[in-house]
C-alpha cells in the first residue's frame, strides 16, 4: 500500500512538472525549468531535514504536527471537518484547543495553512516530504511565471531575472517545503506576473482569469498587510501602463514615475492615518510586541537591537532606516555564530558587493534611464524591508521573510552595467567548460 502512495505520487508529481514543461508563457526560460526545478524539490526535501534532524523543532514541524489532528478527524467526522474547512466552525471548546493557532481561527494565517495542509495530508496520505514537494511545486511554478514575465518584456534583464528568482540561494530554499512562504511566494509572484502581463497589454487565458482570484485569496489570506501594499502598488502600476499609451501626457517614463511616486506617496499618507487611527495605533502595537517577542528569544543569538522602539510614528520613522539595512545586509560576516549564519553572511557579503557597484555606476554616469516596473520594485523592496525588519530582530526568522523582497533586489541590482558585463563573462565561461 505505501509503495502504491508512493507511484501514484510520483506519476501525479511527474505529471504536474510535464504540464508545466510544456506551458507556452514558461518557453522563454525552458532551459532553466528542469534544473531549477530539480533545485526546488531538493530544497524542499533539505528543508525537511534541516528541521527534522537539526533544529528539532520550529514551524514546519508544527503545521504539520496540527495539519494531522485535522485529517485524523477528517477519518472520523467528515462533515464536521468540511464545516470546520469551510467555516472555521469547531464541534468543541476542547477540540478547539488541541489544534495549533486555532484561538482566532479568522484571522490566523498560521491555521488557514493548517487546513491547507490537512487536505493536502488527503492526497499523500499525510507524508511530510511528500506535501513538501507539492507546495515546492506550487512555489516554483510562480516563480518561474514571474521569471517568464520579466524576460518577456525586459529581455535585456534575462541572466538577471532567472538568477533572482530562481537560483538565489535563500529564494530558493526558504520559498520550499511545508512552510507559509511557499504558498506566500508562489501566489505573490503569481500576481504580480500577471499584473505585468495586463499592464502591457496581455490578453489573458481564461484559466489565469479563472486563477486570478484564487491566487489573490492566498496572497492575502497568507500575509495580508503585505497585500494592503503590493496589490495598490501594482494597480497604480497597471492604471499609469494602460493611459500611459492614450494619454499624451504620460506617454514618457519620466513623467509616470513622477506620477507613480506621487500616487504612492498620497497612498502612504492615508495609510499612515489609518494605522494612527485605527482601534488605537493597533498596527504600531502589533509590530512592536512582534519585536519585543522575537527578541527575547534571541538573546543567545546574533539579532538586530533596535533603539527605543515604540508604538509611535515618530519611533517607527527614527528606527526605519537601521531596521531596513539590517533586513537587507545582516548578518555580516563576523556576526555568524555556526554554518548556517555564516552561509547567511556570505550571501549578504554578495549584496554588499551588488550593492556597490550599482552605487558605484550610478555616481558616475547618474540615472540616465527607469522604468516604471522598477520603481514599483524598489518601492515594494523599501516597504517590505521596513516593515520585516523592524518585526524581526532574529537573523535566522529574517533570513526566511525577507525572500518577500529580496529576489526583486537581487533583479535589480544585476540590472547595472558593471553587474551585466561581469554576467556576460561568467556566461562565455561556462559555455566554454
Amino acid at each position: 500500500m505505501e509503495m502504491l502512495l508512493y507511484l501514484f505520487n510520483a506519476l501525479l508529481l511527474g505529471s504536474l512538472a510535464w504540464l508545466l514543461h510544456r506551458q507556452h508563457h514558461l518557453q522563454l526560460i525552458k532551459k532553466h525549468l528542469l534544473p531549477a526545478l530539480g533545485l526546488k524539490l531538493l530544497a524542499g526535501i533539505l528543508l525537511g531535514l534541516l528541521y527534522h534532524h537539526y533544529y528539532h523543532e520550529g514551524d514546519t514541524l508544527t503545521f504539520q504536527k496540527g495539519s494531522l489532528i485535522l485529517s485524523d478527524y477528517a477519518g472520523q467526522n467528515f462533515g464536521g471537518y468540511c464545516k470546520l474547512i469551510l467555516f472555521n466552525q469547531f464541534e468543541s471548546e476542547a477540540f478547539r484547543a488541541t489544534v495549533p493557532f486555532s484561538r482566532l481561527p479568522d484571522f490566523s494565517n498560521s491555521f488557514f495553512f493548517i487546513k491547507l495542509l490537512s487536505l493536502l495530508n488527503l492526497l499523500t496520505n499525510s507524508h511530510y516530504y511528500l506535501n513538501g514537494l507539492y507546495l515546492s511545486l506550487f512555489s516554483f511554478w510562480g516563480t518561474a511565471t514571474l521569471a517568464a514575465t520579466l524576460i518577456r518584456y525586459f529581455p535585456k534583464y534575462k541572466a538577471a531575472a532567472v538568477l533572482a528568482f530562481l537560483y538565489f540561494p535563500s529564494v530558493v530554499f526558504w520559498s520550499s517545503g511545508v512552510l507559509k512562504d511557499a504558498i506566500l511566494f508562489g501566489s505573490m509572484c503569481w500576481v504580480i506576473a500577471m499584473a505585468i502581463q495586463l499592464a502591457e497589454g496581455r490578453r489573458l487565458s481564461i484559466a489565469n482569469w479563472l486563477l486570478l482570484p484564487f491566487m489573490l485569496y492566498l496572497f492575502y489570506r497568507i500575509k495580508f498587510f503585505m497585500a494592503l501594499i503590493l496589490l495598490p502598488l501594482l494597480c497604480l502600476y497597471f492604471i499609469l501602463r494602460l493611459t500611459g499609451k492614450k494619454t499624451k501626457y504620460l506617454n514618457q517614463a519620466r513623467s509616470q514615475v513622477l506620477v507613480f511616486v506621487a500616487g504612492f506617496g498620497i497612498m502612504v499618507l492615508f495609510g499612515l492615518y489609518l494605522a494612527i487611527n485605527f482601534n488605537n495605533a493597533f498596527f504600531f502595537h502589533n509590530l512592536v510586541d512582534t519585536y519585543e517577542g522575537v527578541l527575547k528569544l534571541s538573546q543567545a543569538r546574533p539579532h538586530i537591537e533596535l533603539e527605543n522602539l515604540e508604538p509611535t510614528l515618530l519611533s517607527i520613522l527614527a528606527n526605519s532606516p537601521e531596521a531596513f539595512f539590517s533586513a537587507v545586509y545582516r548578518p555580516f560576516i563576523w556576526e555568524g555564530t555556526n554554518i548556517l549564519y555564516l552561509l547567511m553572511s556570505l550571501e549578504n557579503l554578495l549584496l554588499v558587493l551588488l550593492t556597490s557597484m550599482a552605487l558605484l555606476r550610478l555616481f558616475k554616469n547618474g540615472l540616465k534611464e527607469i522604468t516604471l516596473l522598477q520603481v514599483c520594485f524598489v518601492l515594494l523592496i523599501l516597504c517590505f524591508g521596513v516593515i520585516i525588519g523592524l518585526s524581526t530582530p532574529n537573523f535566522g526568522t529574517l533570513s526566511r521573510y525577507r525572500i518577500v523582497f529580496l529576489p526583486f533586489a537581487v533583479y535589480l541590482l544585476l540590472q547595472n552595467q558593471y553587474a551585466q558585463k561581469l554576467l556576460v563573462k561568467l556566461r562565455l565561461l561556462v559555455m566554454q567548460e
